[in-house]
């Protein structure tokens, strides 16, 4: 999948003297990483209650022991959590503030869940280092299918993916058929946590913590699974034209079969083309239409294997299409004036805003800065100036960086008088996003206030 294609979002604010911390925002963006720290100490909580504390802590052999015991516990808790979270089902959407969101976080606890796993068998072995070496790698060698073979397999599995990911750069189709083998992973080390005598198999409420969590996240990779390969329970599209707007960006519009998706402006939706010149696979794109509109347009560049085939889809193959996702759009902060910033194809989410806002039901002021190289690349910058005739809250600002440089937050907030009150948002290249969102942390906007969809996988 293309990373550019969707934008991100971060959060951003103010500082005192510009605005005051909005506490009820903060809580609703963050409530899945409170939800996550949550259920990840509770087990930890619970297995300081299950034997004396002065046994566990007698000595340095049993302190590794016990770190080894808190680092595999939340190492599974963690990883259970990760593969959760990947699903996408609706409610992971709504609980993380989108798709994208959830899948940074998916990202970062992985990594720490990674490291904990890592930890566990290493502590564990660490009271053998006093007495021979030999033994201790010994112990990572499996010998079978017994419980410590099962949480090697894993371990290897882990270590292999890992690899792949940061150090190999795979095309997509090869890197979401890798990270298959996850779930396997998971499963031995589920095998391994519930055949080895350890206190998640004396303990009852560890042990049906951990076993729930477990068969959860595995039915939901199963479900995910299959819904991606054998039931993709989406909405069934007709591609009714094709256009190319420039020379790399192609504008694709759907006409449902039978039910039309209804979707807020801003929202992304996974689509599945079936057609004899694109392989199969579900991918992520921003909606560029109306929301009003029953038919979907997706604007789309061709940045990597799979849109760089885009324009050789033809009229009349179908689409289906699953959604909408995501929470970058102006109707999550009806009462504030905006500032969007825009880089290249990152116009595309801004469209389906703009166009929305045409329809004169808010009377938030917004500024859109549509940020490219030059004018031949500002694809469809007349309807933009349109909407903005006809809507006088809304008003378009290029920016042609062969003309003027790169825009700086500081020339933002000089345009757009300040930022006191007012919500930012981002959509571009990662890079683009990323620099200017540290330039206006720099300039005293908060994260709480600076909305963008980074969207990676």
């Amino acid at each position: 999948m293309d990373r550019t294609q969707r934008c991100g979002r971060c959060n951003a604010g103010s500082t005192p003297t510009e605005g005051t911390f909005d506490m009820d925002n903060y809580i609703k963006k963050n409530v899945g990483w409170i939800l996550i720290m949550v259920l990840a100490i509770i087990p930890v909580l619970r297995w300081f209650f299950v034997m004396p504390l002065n046994f566990r802590f007698a000595n340095i052999a049993l302190i590794a022991t016990s770190l080894g015991q808190i680092t595999g516990i939340l190492g599974m808790i963690l990883f259970a959590l990760n593969l959760i979270i990947a699903s996408k089902f609706k409610f992971i959407d709504r609980l993380f503030f989108g798709i994208p969101d959830a899948l940074n976080i998916h990202s970062k606890i992985g990594a720490i869940g990674f490291c904990l796993i890592l930890f566990h068998p290493i502590l564990l072995v660490a009271k053998y280092f006093y007495f021979s070496i030999e033994s201790m790698a010994m112990f990572f060698i499996p010998q079978g299918f017994d419980a410590v073979s099962f949480g090697i397999y894993a371990l290897v599995l882990m270590i292999l993916i890992m690899v792949l990911t940061l150090y190999i750069k795979l095309k997509y189709q090869v890197w979401l058929f890798s990270h298959r083998f996850l779930v396997l992973a998971f499963v031995f080390a589920v095998l391994h946590s519930f055949l080895i005598q350890s206190d998640i198999s004396r303990d009852l409420f560890l042990r049906y913590y951990i076993l729930g969590f477990s068969f959860f996240a595995l039915a939901l990779s199963l479900y995910n699974f299959l819904s991606d390969k054998i039931f993709f329970k989406a909405l069934e599209y007709n591609i009714i034209r094709v256009q190319k707007l420039a020379e790399n960006i192609t504008q694709i519009e759907l006409e449902p079969k039978y039910r039309a998706l209804k979707f807020s402006p801003g929202q992304f939706v996974f689509v599945k083309f079936i057609s004899d010149n694109l392989s199969s696979e579900s991918h992520p794109f921003s909606i560029s239409s109306n929301a009003n509109n029953k038919n979907i347009e997706l604007t789309i560049k061709g940045l990597g294997d799979f849109t760089k085939k885009i324009g050789n889809l033809k009229i009349g193959d179908k689409a289906f299409v699953k959604g909408p996702f995501g929470k970058f759009s102006f109707l999550e902060f009806p009462n504030k004036d905006q500032v969007w910033i825009s880089g290249g194809i990152g116009i595309t989410p801004f469209l389906s805003m703009a166009r929305s806002l045409e329809l004169g039901k808010t009377n938030q002021k917004v500024n859109l800065y549509y940020c490219v190289k030059n004018k031949s690349e500002a694809i469809l910058l007349d309807e933009l100036l349109q909407i903005e005739k006809n809507n006088k809250h809304f008003k378009v600002i290029t920016w042609f960086s062969e003309e003027k440089g790169q825009i700086t937050a500081e020339k933002i907030v000089e345009l757009s008088n300040g930022f006191a009150n007012k919500e930012i948002f981002l959509c571009g290249p990662v890079s683009f996003m990323d620099n200017l969102r540290l330039q206006f942390n720099k300039l005293g906007v908060k994260n709480i206030n600076i909305h963008w969809e980074k969207f990676s996988f």
